[in-house]
């Protein structure tokens, strides 16, 4: 699956000189947390509510009412906003963004397409994706196999698939993630049916090792 499958096109967009309460009140009136940084058609910075919320005056400043007003009032999206967001292709891969996002802690990511912004994917976006590939159906059950090494990942969907084909059971998906220990990756396969045990053997007898 791939980032334009599921990323939020053409987003809504500031310039770096828009005002923060301006920014704040979009977001607020949208219902969304972050919001691209834009300028001259090229993106410069992504900016969040929680940059919002941390650029704002604490209570314990000795500064007046009319000091603070005026301090929040000048402020504007280029002195808070991240500069240089880390972007993706809508080519990516979901799951390498997803990996991404957790190595480095990011929650959005822009998308951009021969430096132009398309889209924004956020968590929202992210954990309906990992719903589609891991499935809400009360009929299907996911199966995992451990240690398949890098010698034996090339042309492994296809033995999987030509092992489960002949039992009529339908593949809804199927991914490889890389063990945290080591350098072979773990493969879930989810099926369509709740009597996995056939699946189970046959996947056994080919050689694979069944994860708990």
């Amino acid at each position: 699956m791939k980032v334009k499958h599921w990323m939020t096109s053409d987003p809504i967009t500031v310039t770096p000189d828009t005002l923060l309460i301006d920014a704040k009140k979009i977001m607020r009136e949208k219902s969304i947390r972050r919001l691209p940084v834009v300028d001259k058609g090229k993106l410069v910075g992504l900016v969040t509510y929680r940059n919002i919320i941390e650029a704002s005056p604490s209570a314990a400043t000795s500064l007046s009412v009319h000091e603070l007003n005026y301090l929040i009032l000048k402020l504007t999206v280029k002195d808070v906003m991240a500069k240089k967001p880390i972007s993706v292709s809508p080519e990516d891969s979901v799951i390498d963004v997803i990996l991404q996002g957790n190595a480095k802690g990011i929650g959005a990511f822009p998308v951009v397409d021969k430096g132009k912004l398309v889209g924004i994917v956020t968590e929202t976006e992210i954990i309906q994706a990992m719903v589609h590939i891991f499935g809400t159906r009360k009929k299907s059950e996911i199966i995992s196999l451990e240690n398949v090494g890098p010698k034996e990942s090339v042309g492994v969907f296809r033995k999987i698939t030509e092992v489960i084909e002949p039992l009529n059971v339908p593949v809804l998906a199927m991914f490889s993630l890389p063990h945290r220990h080591s350098e072979a990756h773990r493969i879930y396969i989810r099926v369509e049916t709740k009597k996995t045990k056939p699946v189970i053997n046959a996947l056994k007898e080919a050689g694979f090792e069944i994860g708990d």
